[in-house]
């Protein structure tokens, strides 16, 4: 904290003083004595006693009252040269150190550069950290200087000031829009980029990307009575899914389209398309016969439909479809014929023809539980992924075990079948490029698997001879 002291401040006080204090003087000389006697307690009419218990109180009192004078004229033999002078205006602003500074955990990352090496930040909130351009300044005046334009440099306003040894100036924005900011102080040499130009651009979005999100045939429509009634789709019926995504600073990696059943447990895991998505388009998905619901369910089941896309700023924007009601096909089963597997088949099928993908279970396929299968196949695109993994579920995608990992594209892959008993099993093939963000690349329809119980040596144990 600087400290400030100006002493010819206090003269204007000072003649203000000696003024009052000459009047008392005066006052007190002109007092009779008799004005300044006291009447001693229990004492008659005529004992009286001066203040200061003697008969020199009027001298002592009057001595007192001059040395008082004399101390309010120590400071005040000059005479005021400022006498309007106001620290807080006269003195510049960086001139009043805080005690401590505030900093974030995490400084913003830089998002892109732009002309000559001009980075870019994107903040979602109004109110963000802006580091010193050279750590901080302990010494030398005057302190750095953070300037900032909102017109792309033709005008300019002093944001404020960094403090000693202030690493994080806390800026804030007046809204949404570029601000331009650059460095004025000690230490800058000479300026990289042009007058006018700034060193740092701090984009404050604070709006999630609008999307908007369309089904055809759209999931409700009028009846004769002009009613509005649900539309009933059926399994494996087509649905052109179109969107249109809008945003300033939209992240062009960012969008992807999600899909999740209606009914409970299925609506709550939402599986992503693995194809990232253009700011505007449209797509031809059939609907899956899972969709129509759990066997013996009277109601149709459904389906849902979810764009997502996020900004440069990380702020997350989402259009959901309403639910498509999607009905049985009749005379159709989702039943499995349970029949002996042996142990050497790689693959049991019941229904309809294998395809081109080497071990991947097709829809219907009786595995059995505990035996090791071979996998030939990947979707395109997989080498691109830095890792493969390959995962298995029990119940319908509500959870997962990783069976192969450290896959490789054009080598075959190995995997150990679960000892369970289910009728809802998936494989699945994951993507991972970075730790928090796993891709779905590829999903199995529901396919069976089937565990044969231990064998049991039944009647009473062989007695070996001794």
């Amino acid at each position: 904290m600087v400290l400030l002291s100006h002493t010819p401040r206090h003269s204007a006080i000072c003649k203000k003083d000696y003024t009052a204090a000459r009047a008392n003087v005066e006052r007190l000389a002109a007092t009779p004595s008799d004005a300044l006697m006291l009447k001693r307690p229990g004492a008659d009419m005529s004992e009286n006693v001066h203040p200061y218990g003697d008969s020199e109180g009027l001298t002592m009192r009057a001595k007192i009252a001059l040395t008082f004078v004399a101390v309010l004229l120590a400071g005040c033999e000059l005479a005021d040269e400022n006498p309007k002078w106001s620290p807080s205006q006269d003195y510049p602003s960086w001139a009043y150190d805080a005690p401590f500074y505030h900093r974030p955990s995490e400084d913003l990352p830089v998002s892109e550069t732009i002309g000559s090496g001009i980075p870019v930040y994107y903040s979602s909130n109004i109110s963000f950290f802006v580091k010193h351009c050279h750590g901080y300044q302990v010494l030398g005046v005057p302190r750095m200087a953070l300037w900032c334009s909102t017109n792309a440099g033709t005008d300019w306003q002093r944001a404020g000031y960094f403090g000693a040894e202030q690493t994080h100036f806390l800026f804030q924005a007046a809204g949404d829009g570029p601000h331009w900011l650059r460095f004025v102080g000690p230490g800058q040499g000479i300026v990289q980029s042009p007058p006018g130009q700034p060193h740092r651009i701090y984009v404050v979005d604070t709006t999630p990307p609008q999307i908007e999100l369309e089904v055809d045939p759209p999931p409700f429509e009028k009846d004769e009575h002009g009613e509005k009634v649900p539309h009933i789709y059926g399994a494996g019926e087509e649905v052109v899914v179109s969107w249109q995504v809008r945003d300033a600073n939209l992240d062009p990696d960012s969008m992807y389209l999600a899909t999740t059943f209606a009914t409970f447990p299925d609506n709550v895991v939402w599986q992503k398309f693995p194809v990232k998505l253009e700011p505007s388009g449209q797509m031809r998905v059939p609907i899956p016969s899972e969709a129509a619901g759990r066997p013996g369910q009277r109601a149709p089941g459904g389906i849902r439909f979810r764009v997502e896309a996020r900004d440069k700023a990380g702020n997350l924007g989402y259009a959901f479809t309403d639910i498509l009601r999607v009905a049985r096909a009749e005379g159709t089963t989702t039943e499995v014929e349970v029949r002996p597997v042996a142990p050497g088949d790689l693959i049991g099928q019941t229904e309809g023809v294998p395809g081109d993908k080497l071990g991947w279970p097709e829809p219907g396929a009786l595995i059995r539980g505990g035996t090791s299968r071979i996998l030939n196949w990947l979707p395109a695109g997989a080498g691109k992924y830095g890792q493969l993994k390959l995962e298995f579920s029990a119940n319908n995608a509500r959870s997962w075990r990783t069976v192969a990992e450290n896959i490789q594209p054009g080598k075959a892959v190995k995997w150990n079948v679960p000892q369970v008993n289910s009728r809802l099993c998936r494989l699945r093939i994951v993507g991972v490029r970075k730790p928090a963000e796993p891709m779905m690349l590829a999903q199995t329809q529901l396919f069976t698997v089937h565990t044969a119980p231990p064998d049991t040596d039944m009647g009473p144990k062989l007695i070996v001879p001794q």
